[in-house]
């Protein structure tokens, strides 16, 4: 009988440590998801300067693709996705997934030679998505 009531006596302080150990765990922790660090109002403000800097780069891209500079118009994509990439950081990952798929689908249009309507189709699009939905979340 005093070996059982040893047992218990360890067994009980050992299960009441993990409990509590592990109750200092939320949901988001218990499972493993991070939390999304809120960009601060300097950040924002950054990444605002950028999407103005993208909105103009685009469109110098649709400007020199239709007149047939293919060349420029790529470099000037290059400048674009690298506005992109200073502005996705302060939004959330599902707003920024719309516009990084458009950069894909616009460069591989550059790439493939697309026809202007096609490559100009695809600008409209981004800058309609990013006039809207990415300037609201950089508000």
């Amino acid at each position: 009988m005093k070996l059982f009531d040893l047992k218990n006596g360890l067994f009980i302080p050992a299960l009441l440590a993990s409990g509590g150990a592990l109750s200092g765990l939320g949901e988001r922790e218990w499972r493993g998801t991070e939390h999304p660090s809120v960009p601060s109002l300097e950040e924002r403000a950054q990444a605002r300067d950028a999407l103005d800097h993208l909105i103009a780069s685009l469109s110098r891209v649709d400007a020199a693709y239709t007149s047939g500079n293919t060349t420029e118009a790529q470099a000037t994509l290059e400048e674009a996705t690298f506005s992109w990439d200073k502005i996705s950081p302060a939004i959330s990952a599902r707003g920024a997934r719309e516009p990084i798929l458009l950069l894909n689908s616009l460069d591989a249009k550059l790439k493939s030679g697309a026809p202007a309507v096609e490559v100009n189709s695809t600008i409209y699009v981004m800058l309609e998505e990013l006039s809207e939905d990415i300037a609201a979340e950089l508000r």
